[in-house]
């Protein structure tokens, strides 16, 4: 069986500020490591449930920051830039896809909650519906017929996945969100345990899984911080302006639209500079 986990950061335990998430300092460098004791962990349920090829893509910050000396058991997808970001190789054909170390949307009172650009993106809507991270990403992996499997990160992620996803999906809390910046993590060796018990469980459980389509023709809008980030979306042809800080773009194939997501928040953080 050959599964896809998107792993990031922010919903690791013990993961609540900004400067565990950026290269240069003991505590990145300590949350990197809880990070790949949660994945290891979760690799190891899904090697003992049978699973014959786990590829791990990198899907945090510049997409470098593990590697297969710390997942050994693993094939890893790291670096910058991607088609699909997040989910590099989602149309490579597997089985399942895992999301991992997930936070909740933009807006959302939970611990570093954000929508793929914390600079710039306030919310992002599909077909109307609000989504963060994860409802961009299962819709991604549903156009190509990949089922969400399992998911992991803070309570108020589990609660989105679950609205998203179905009841039914196994999603595994690592914390609990106090405030942007503050979390109740729960005691650690428990957390591993709950993973790799979780994961092996969910391999088996497939009348769990869920794949997530969305309707086609699919419309991203997408509200921007300040009007100057709507500015520079309006570049892209076909990218429609709502209102001072707000665009939309409708397609039919929803790769394309998701790729013109990635590309309209590219320009915003790139005009987000004040020119003089």
């Amino acid at each position: 069986m050959k599964i896809l986990i998107s792993a990031d950061l922010e919903g690791v335990s013990g993961v609540v500020h900004p400067d565990q998430l950026q290269p240069g300092s003991d505590s990145y460098k300590e949350a990197v490591m809880r990070w790949c004791q949660e994945l290891n962990a979760i690799v190891a349920g899904l090697r003992e449930a049978g699973a014959t090829h786990i590829v791990i893509c990198d899907a945090h910050h510049h997409m470098r920051n593990i590697n297969n000396a710390l997942i050994p058991n693993a094939t890893i997808v790291t670096g910058w830039q991607r088609q699909y970001s997040m989910m590099s190789q989602i149309d490579q054909g597997f089985d399942a896809c895992f999301l991992t170390g997930y936070h909740a949307m933009a807006g959302s009172k939970s611990t570093l909650s954000h929508t793929y650009r914390p600079r710039v993106i306030k919310q992002v809507m599909l077909n109307k519906i609000p989504v963060g991270e994860l409802g961009l990403n299962a819709a991604l992996a549903g156009f190509f017929n990949v089922p969400i499997a399992f998911v992991s990160g803070d309570e108020e992620l589990c609660i989105e996945a679950q609205k998203i996803l179905g009841n039914q999906i196994i999603a595994v809390q690592t914390k609990k969100g106090l405030s942007r910046y503050s979390a109740l993590s729960y005691p650690f060796e428990k957390t591993l345990t709950n993973l790799k018990e979780h994961s092996k469980r969910a391999l088996k459980e497939k009348e769990k899984w869920q794949v997530y389509k969305v309707q086609s023709p699919c419309t991203i809008t997408v509200t921007f911080s300040e009007p100057n980030h709507a500015d520079a979306c309006e570049l892209i042809p076909e990218v429609r302006r709502v209102s001072d800080n707000q665009v939309e773009y409708t397609g039919k194939l929803y790769p394309i639209a998701f790729r013109c997501f990635l590309a309209m928040g590219a320009l915003a953080v790139a005009r987000d500079e004040v020119i003089t």
